[in-house]
Formats: structure tokens, C-alpha cells, sequence
């Protein structure tokens, strides 16, 4: 399912809007924001990293290691970094997944050098940034586990998808369904505003839309 034509994606705001109608969460922006939003919508899946407080077991070198693998249309998602004071992503671990292929990284923590990040291209969104590093305050206790970021639970190999809005994470079981949902949501907004600049008043223009969520809540 990774690596589809962006015009065949919706966009991540569409797709929470989806499944808000369906009951459901997946938006993990908030409680992320962008530091690098990137050109375009990505479908990635998971690669899932949670983080612990303390300087137990080899620290973040299990972090280091992962980001030597194949990496290929995965998005890196770090959970519990929030513990360090400081940031547990910057340039260097940038640099590094976009040489294995990574099409983004979602850090439930803090960033750093953002400025040379935003030039590199990678998909970047987390909590804040900071000036210094991690230290020894944290360590990465599970590669590849369940984890959550907010409310959201996330998978190894979930699919997440990107764009310059957010972040969206599906269940792998019933993704296509959703996405295929939320582009003829996506589909139908681009109708509003195509009537709005056309010269439609809002709630005439706002049809399409409407049609969209009467049908979407019946099926």
C-alpha cells in the first residue's frame, strides 16, 4: 500500500475527518506539530520506538542501530522521549534515515536543528525543540513494540499517512477502505471550493460535502 501516487492519497485532515464520522481516532498531530511538514502527501508504515526514562541499557544506541536498517517507506515513531530534557532527534539522525530511505519521523519529544532539518526534506513532527541533547536521561527500552503517542495506539508496520496538515495512523485491517473513503471526502470539499470560487454562496456550495457525510455515516 506505501509508496502511492500522492494525487491518490486524501489529505490527513479529510481522513480524521473520516474517522471522527466512524467514532475512531489516528490523527497523531496533536499533540505532534511540524518542524518539516514536506511536499506532498506519503503513505509510510511504522517503525515503532519507545523510550523510557533513565539511563538504563545501551541508552539510544538501539535507536542509532535501526537507523541502519532498510528503511524504505517507513515513517520512524519514537514514543515516550517526552522524559528527556532535552532533544532525542536532530540533523545527524535526519541525515541518517533519509539515507535508508525513511520518508518521515514522528518523535513524541523534542528536536533540534531544525533549520538544517528543514532543508534535508524528511517528514519532521513533535512536541517542541530544544537546544541541548538528551544526555544520559533516557533509553530506548523496545524496537518494533505496540505503542501510543496521545491517544493514538501505534503498531510496527502500521500505515501513517503524511502531508503539510498532520499525521494519520490506520489500522492496517481496514486502511484501504478508509483512505478510499477519505478521498471521495477530500473529493467533495475540493467541489465546495471549486462552487465557492465559481460564486456559490457557502450553503449551496457546501452540497457535495454534506452529500458526502450523509453517505459516509450510512456505510
Amino acid at each position: 500500500m506505501t509508496g502511492l501516487d500522492p494525487s491518490s492519497l486524501p489529505a490527513t485532515a479529510a481522513l480524521a475527518d473520516v474517522l471522527q464520522l466512524r467514532g475512531r481516532t489516528g490523527w497523531l498531530t496533536p499533540p505532534l506539530r511540524p518542524f518539516q511538514r514536506g511536499e506532498g502527501a506519503v503513505l509510510g508504515t511504522a517503525r515503532t520506538v519507545r523510550v523510557l526514562p533513565g539511563p538504563g541499557g545501551h541508552g539510544l544506541k538501539p535507536l542509532h542501530a535501526l537507523l541502519a536498517e532498510d528503511l524504505t517507506g517507513r515513517v520512524v515513531v519514537v514514543a515516550g522521549a517526552d522524559a528527556a530534557p532535552g532533544a532525542v532527534w536532530g540533523e545527524i539522525l535526519s541525515v541518517a534515515a533519509l539515507a535508508r530511505g525513511a520518508v518521515g519521523a514522528l518523535i513524541e519529544g523534542s528536536v533540534r536543528d531544525v533549520p538544517a532539518v528543514t532543508r534535508l526534506g524528511l517528514r519532521l513532527w513533535a512536541l517542541a525543540e530544544a537546544t541541548a541533547g538528551p544526555g544520559g536521561a533516557v533509553h530506548v527500552a523496545e524496537i518494533g513494540g505496540a505503542i501510543r503517542i496521545g491517544d493514538t495506539p501505534v503498531a510496527d508496520g502500521d500505515p501513517i499517512l503524511l502531508d503539510d496538515g498532520g499525521a494519520v495512523a490506520l489500522s492496517p485491517a481496514d486502511a484501504a477502505a478508509l483512505l478510499a473513503d477519505a478521498l471521495t471526502y477530500h473529493q467533495a470539499e475540493t467541489e465546495v471550493l471549486e462552487a465557492l470560487t465559481a460564486g456559490l454562496h457557502l450553503p449551496r456550495a457546501y452540497t457535495p460535502k454534506s452529500k458526502a457525510i450523509t453517505h459516509l455515516r450510512n456505510h
